[in-house]
C-alpha cells in the first residue's frame, strides 16, 4: 500500500501547510521542506522495493465499469521519483527566488506534485489518468498568476487555453472508447479498438496524439511554452520543464503506443520524422534566444522531441534509453533553471547579454553552472549521454540512418546554444552589480543534482533494469506480442 500512501501524502501535506501559521516565514519554510521531503523518501523507498501495484474496483455506472489502480513500475516509477525530487529542490530554491508568500507556494506546489504523481501512476485506467491529467492545470495556473512576471496574466490565459483545448480530443476519444468497451481499463479499450473500422481507429489515434503533443509540447503545438516558461517563477519553470512536460511523453508511452500500437507501427516513419523535426526546430529556436528562460524552454522542446522519436522506434532497449534520457533531462534542465534564477536575482535581467563574468567573481557558482551546461550537452559520464546514445542507436536501427543524422544534428544544436549560454554567463563582461553571493543552501541543494547526473551516467543499471523484466510491463509487452503474432 506504499504506492497509495505516496499518492495521498502530497495532498495531506498541502493541507498541513494550509493549516499552519504564515506569520513566521522561516517556520513556514522548515515545514515546507519537511512536507516536500516526505514524498521523496517514500518514492526512493519504492525504487529500492522494485515498485508496487494495486488494483480495485472503483464504481459502476450505466453499464460502465470504472476501476482504480496504481501502477508503480518502469517509466511510471522513475517519473514519480523524479517528480518528488524536483519538487523538493524547487521548494528549497523558492526561498531565495520568491520575496514573499512561501506558504502559498508550498500549498500549490504540493497539490501540483500530487496531481503529477497521480498521472504517472495511472497507466492502466483512463478515467483516473484523465482526472490527474486535467487537475494539474489549476495549481500551475495559480502559481503563475501569484508569482509570475509582468506578463503573467497573458501567460496564465495562454497556458490554460492551450492545455485545456489540447485536452478536448483526449476527453472525447476517451468517452467514446470507454463507452464502446464498457470499461476504462487499457486492455479492454485496446481490444475494443480492434473491432472498430480502420478509419475510426486512425481518427482516435490522432486525437490522443494531439493531446499529448500539446502537453509535451511537440511542433506545432508549442506556442504556449515560451511565454509560460518565461513568465513563471524559476522554481515552477524547473517543474514545468523537468516534470510536467514529461507527462506528455508518458502519455505517448503508456497510452498511445499500447492502445494504438498498430497505427504507430504503420505510421512509425512519419511519426519519427515529425518528432525529429520538432526536436531540430526546438534546437534552432533555442539558438536564437537571448532570454535565458525561453532558451531553456525550447531546449526542453528539443530534448523531448528526441525522446518521443525514440519511443516511436518501438524497441524495448530504446524505451529504457528514453527513460534514462528523461531522468537526465529532468535533472539538468531543472538545475539550469534554478541557477539561471540565481543569475536573474544578481543581475535583475533574463537577457543573457546582461550576464557577467561569474567565472571570476563567483567560482563556486561558475563550477556548478558550467557542469550543468556541459551535462545538458550529454558528454560521456553524464546520464544524458547514456540516454541519447541508446535513442540514437534506435533511430539508426529503425531502417533509415538519416534519422540518426537528424538526431545528431539536434545534439550539435544543444552544444551550440549551451556553449553560447556558458560564454555569456561565465565569461562575459564583469557585472556592475556586487550582489553576487551564492547562498549556502543553494550550493548544497545542487549537490544531489550533480551526484545523480554522474551516478546514473556511470551506472544507469537501476533505470535500465526496471525495463528488463517483462512481468513489470504487461501492458506494452502483451499488446505488442499480440500484434506480432497476427503479422
Amino acid at each position: 500500500m506504499l504506492v497509495l500512501f505516496l499518492l495521498i501524502l502530497p495532498f495531506l501535506c498541502s493541507g498541513l501547510m494550509l493549516a499552519s501559521s504564515s506569520r513566521d516565514a522561516n517556520s513556514s519554510f522548515r515545514t515546507g521542506v519537511l512536507c516536500t521531503a516526505k514524498p521523496l523518501l517514500l518514492a526512493t523507498a519504492l525504487i529500492f522495493m522494485g515498485g508496487q501495484q494495486i488494483e480495485s474496483s472503483w464504481f459502476s455506472f450505466l453499464g460502465l465499469d470504472i476501476e482504480f489502480s496504481l501502477y508503480g513500475h518502469g517509466l511510471s516509477l522513475w517519473m514519480v521519483w523524479l517528480t518528488t525530487l524536483l519538487c523538493f529542490l524547487a521548494f528549497i530554491y523558492s526561498k531565495s527566488a520568491l520575496s514573499l508568500g512561501i506558504k502559498k507556494f508550498a500549498v500549490c506546489l504540493l497539490v501540483l506534485e500530487g496531481t503529477m504523481i497521480g498521472a504517472f501512476l495511472s497507466a492502466q485506467n483512463l478515467v483516473q489518468f484523465l482526472f490527474f491529467f486535467e487537475a494539474m492545470i489549476l495549481p500551475t495556473a495559480i502559481l503563475i498568476a501569484l508569482y509570475g512576471g509582468l506578463k503573467r496574466r497573458r501567460a496564465v490565459i495562454t497556458f490554460s487555453l492551450y492545455t485545456l483545448s489540447g485536452s478536448i480530443p483526449l476527453l472525447v476519444g476517451a468517452w467514446y472508447l470507454i463507452a464502446k468497451a464498457g470499461s476504462d481499463n487499457i486492455f479492454a479499450i485496446a481490444e475494443t479498438l480492434k473491432t472498430l473500422p480502420p478509419a475510426t481507429q486512425t481518427f482516435w489515434f490522432i486525437a490522443f496524439a494531439i493531446s499529448f503533443a500539446v502537453k509535451t509540447p511537440i511542433f506545432p503545438f508549442h506556442s504556449w511554452q515560451g511565454i509560460s516558461y518565461s513568465e513563471a517563477p524559476y522554481p515552477l519553470s524547473a517543474i514545468l520543464s523537468g516534470v510536467m512536460s514529461k507527462v506528455g511523453v508518458f502519455g505517448f508511452a503508456a497510452w498511445v503506443i499500447p492502445i494504438f500500437y498498430e497505427q504507430v507501427f504503420e505510421y512509425d516513419l512519419y511519426l519519427i520524422s515529425f518528432a525529429l523535426f520538432s526536436a531540430l526546430y526546438g534546437g534552432i529556436l533555442a539558438l536564437r534566444q537571448t532570454n535565458v528562460k525561453r532558451l531553456l524552454a525550447f531546449s526542453s522542446m528539443s530534448h523531448l522531441g528526441l525522446a518521443v522519436a525514440g519511443l516511436f522506434c518501438l524497441d524495448e532497449v530504446v524505451d529504457a534509453g528514453v527513460a534514462v534520457m528523461l531522468v537526465g533531462h529532468g535533472l539538468t534542465a531543472s538545475g539550469l533553471f534554478f541557477f539561471s534564477g540565481i543569475v536573474q536575482r544578481w543581475t535583475g535581467s533574463t537577457n543573457i547579454k546582461h550576464f557577467g563574468a561569474f567565472a571570476s567573481t563567483n567560482p563556486v557558482f561558475a563550477s556548478i553552472f558550467g557542469f550543468l551546461s556541459i551535462a545538458a550537452i550529454a558528454v560521456p559520464c553524464t546520464v544524458g549521454f547514456v540516454g541519447e546514445l541508446l535513442v540514437l542507436q534506435g533511430l539508426f536501427n529503425s531502417g533509415f540512418a538519416f534519422f540518426a543524422v537528424i538526431g545528431g544534428m539536434c545534439i550539435i544544436c544543444t552544444a551550440a546554444y549551451m556553449l553560447r549560454l556558458m560564454k555569456n554567463v561565465l565569461f562575459g563582461p564583469v557585472p556592475e552589480s556586487s550582489r553576487i553571493s551564492l547562498f549556502k543552501l543553494e550550493a548544497v541543494a545542487a549537490v544531489p543534482i550533480i551526484a545523480l547526473i554522474l551516478y546514473f551516467g556511470l551506472h544507469p543499471t537501476p533505470i535500465l533494469n526496471s525495463f528488463e523484466n517483462k512481468e513489470e510491463m504487461p501492458v506494452l509487452i502483451e499488446l505488442k506480442n499480440d500484434l506480432e503474432e497476427h503479422d
